[in-house]
């Protein structure tokens, strides 16, 4: 009995240690065959479960205008991606996931079921839409818990990853200057196109590392690497005068019931452009929304004639050449200037005999086209040539016009040379003509337009810097002198142009009334009225041409060009600092201008602290409250304090870093997140 124990008790033991024996060796197999056979293979298909390589799109470089606002920059907004080789039940995800992103169900299964690696679903998404798609990440997950599965069979394949989306705090400000980007943040008009190699950055791909529920637990800061932002670009812009500017265009616009308008302000000894404004405009942030024209800088690409305010670029020639003096005298023929049987010039009214000074004072057609027989046609063609006049000014903006200027040596009837000197026949841009303004109040010197400043690394480097550059003399000192002394008289009594008088300052200009071409004939109806001004005109600060295009009810640029010039102009003098010599108390220098930025905050919810703040040119001393505040606002009331901001979200600030009240110094990042109220 003992015996048959024992041997079932051995006959056991002897099972036990092979099946051991077996056990450990289908498992030394197992093991040679996934690290030796197979562990190549795995370590790749471990690796590619865990992670992911996600395009990351560079933060293009801000904008910046003369004084370091910010008019266009980049703030932080989330996107939809998806691996379509990795979703499980892509139809139930195009289904539960189509309200949620607003696609439609069809469009997004077609995404969804693409044979790529990687797609973009939805990009830039809104605060809303954002927090519906986080909504149902969270019930997926939740409901895949409950069965006991994996999230990653179901879903974790699409997700969400921060991008930067470009923005335009000043709206609509400057918006055809700067341009506009697509959805992947590349410059299509504008600045944005000009300078996009400098602002767009380098764009990068990171693995995005997920754990065992597939979920990214990489910080998505990647995104934000200081490596892949784009520089910063300086203007010339000055913003508190370019919201002078498309402020008084639009009034005279809506009160002339325009078609549109333009206005340029430059400084003549730099040719920094401190103002392009025009009408109608657009908002870069809303592009799609405007019609081509509206998108296109047409101080740049639109081509108009000049009409009178030529005839100082005649004269100036004439003076220049010693051809004939400010008191020589022409018969301008009682109003009627015969060149043959069919060609005759008239003038507006009738005059007899005038000085070359009042033949401008009175813009008389028929003086100036003698002056411009007596000069000749080829010291002309020269002397408009040299001016900038039918060649491209090499503005850095794209798609510039080189405008129309026949050569007059060339042209041999008589009438085609007389109209061409009162400004028909030849077609220029608002920036040649006011670059040909800025030369006569530059004692004759003419300066390439510059439109930027400098060029600056994220790091704070320049790169590069646009300095003042003199093209060639025009004009002598004495003969660019005895013009602008002649345009004064424009703006005097007896003038074409007493309404851009600025009190305090004398002014130096020259109107016209310029008919639009419609097919082949000049239309008696439809006209563009100009004017065109130095101010102070004795070295004068600041050349502005405005342009006004088919006003109802005026025609003439004396009537209806004019007066906006005079509240452009006097209101940038106050701005830069220039007050008038002799000024009665009971005298409007600027005419609705409180001596207060152009831009404060606006809100209800703004404290009492932080108005004031605004209203004060001085930079801030500690941190203010922003919360409440719009990006434009905040902008506003940070900028002159030197500090970098970083901005998340949209709509108004909700959260910031440094909090309220922390002492400010130069040069510290802020970072404020916004969130859109319904």
């Amino acid at each position: 009995m003992n015996e048959a124990i024992n041997k079932w008790t051995r006959f056991r033991i002897i099972m036990v240690g092979v099946g051991l024996a077996l056990l450990i060796l289908v498992m030394a197999g197992r093991f040679f065959q996934l690290q030796i056979l197979q562990g190549g293979q795995l370590r790749e298909e471990a690796e590619r479960e865990s992670q992911r390589l996600c395009p990351v799109l560079p933060v293009r470089g801000p904008i910046k205008d003369c004084r370091g606002t910010e008019l266009a920059i980049s703030t932080k907004v989330h996107s939809v991606v998806a691996h379509p080789q990795q979703l499980a039940h892509a139809a139930r995800l195009s289904h539960e996931l189509a309200t949620v992103l607003g696609i439609p169900q069809r469009d997004l299964a077609e995404i969804l079921t693409q044979t790529r690696p990687f797609v973009w679903v939805k990009r830039h998404l809104t605060p809303e839409k954002e927090e519906a798609f986080r909504t149902w990440q969270a019930k997926n997950e939740k409901k895949f818990r409950g069965k006991g599965q994996s999230p990653r069979h179901d879903g974790e394949a699409i997700y969400l990853i921060p991008e930067a989306r470009r923005y335009y705090p000043q709206q609509a400000l400057a918006g055809p200057v700067l341009g506009f980007c697509d959805v992947d943040g590349q410059g299509l008009e504008g600045m944005e196109h000009q300078f996009n190699q400098y602002l767009y950055g380098k764009p990068k791909k990171c693995w995005n590392m997920l754990d065992a529920r597939g979920h990214i637990v990489v910080s998505g800061e990647k995104a934000w690497d200081s490596e892949a932002t784009g520089h910063n670009l300086v203007l010339t812009l000055d913003r508190t005068l370019q919201y002078i500017a498309e402020k008084e265009l639009y009034r005279g616009v809506q009160h002339w019931q325009a078609a549109g308008g333009l206005i340029l302000v430059v400084k003549p000894q730099t040719g920094e452009i401190l103002a392009m404004a025009q009408y109608p405009t657009m908002d870069p942030n809303l592009y799609m929304k405007f019609p081509e024209e509206a998108r296109r800088n047409r101080h740049v690409t639109h081509a108009l004639e000049p009409g009178s305010t030529f005839k100082v670029f005649i004269a100036a020639a004439a003076l220049d050449a010693q051809i004939v003096k400010p008191n020589d005298r022409f018969n301008c023929e009682g109003g009627e200037y015969y060149l043959g049987p069919n060609d005759v010039i008239h003038d507006a009214h009738p005059y007899g005999s005038l000085t070359v000074q009042q033949i401008i004072q009175k813009s008389s057609n028929i003086g100036t086209a003698k002056i411009a027989f007596r000069t000749g046609p080829a010291r002309l063609d020269d002397y408009l040539h040299a001016f900038g006049f039918g060649s491209r000014t090499n503005v850095l903006f794209p798609g510039e016009n080189a405008g129309l200027l026949k050569k007059l040596r060339h042209t041999p009837s008589l009438l085609d040379r007389a109209t061409c000197a009162f400004g028909q026949g030849v077609s220029v841009t608002p920036l040649q003509l006011t670059m040909a303004l800025a030369a006569l109040g530059n004692e004759g010197v003419m300066m390439e337009p510059r439109l930027v400043k400098e060029v600056v690394s994220p790091k704070g480097e320049k790169t590069q810097e646009f300095t003042p550059k003199a093209i060639r003399r025009v004009i002598t000192p004495h003969t660019a002198q005895q013009i602008v002394e002649i345009m004064e008289t424009v703006t005097q009594n007896g003038g074409t142009a007493k309404d851009a008088a600025v009190p305090g300052f004398t002014v130096a200009g020259k109107t016209g009334t310029a008919q639009k071409l419609v097919g082949r004939a000049y239309s008696q109806s439809k006209y563009n009225a100009l004017f065109m001004g130095l101010i102070p005109s004795k070295n004068p600060v600041l050349a502005i041409t405005v342009i006004l295009d088919e006003p109802k009810g005026a025609c003439y640029g004396g009537v209806v060009a004019a007066p906006i010039f005079r509240e452009v102009a006097a209101q940038s003098l106050r701005v830069l600092g220039y007050y008038p010599q002799h000024h009665q108390e009971n005298t409007p220098v600027l005419a609705g201008l409180a001596a207060t930025p152009a831009f404060t905050p606006a809100s209800a919810e703004v404290k009492k602290t932080v108005r004031r703040a605004a209203l004060s040119q001085e930079p801030l001393k500690v941190m203010p409250d922003l919360r409440g505040l719009t990006i434009r606002q905040v902008l506003d009331l940070l900028h002159r304090s030197g500090l970098h901001c970083r901005f998340e979200g949209s709509g108004r600030a909700v959260s910031q870093e440094p909090s309220p009240g922390t002492p400010i110094t130069p040069g510290v990042s802020c970072e404020v997140k916004f969130q859109s109220q319904s």
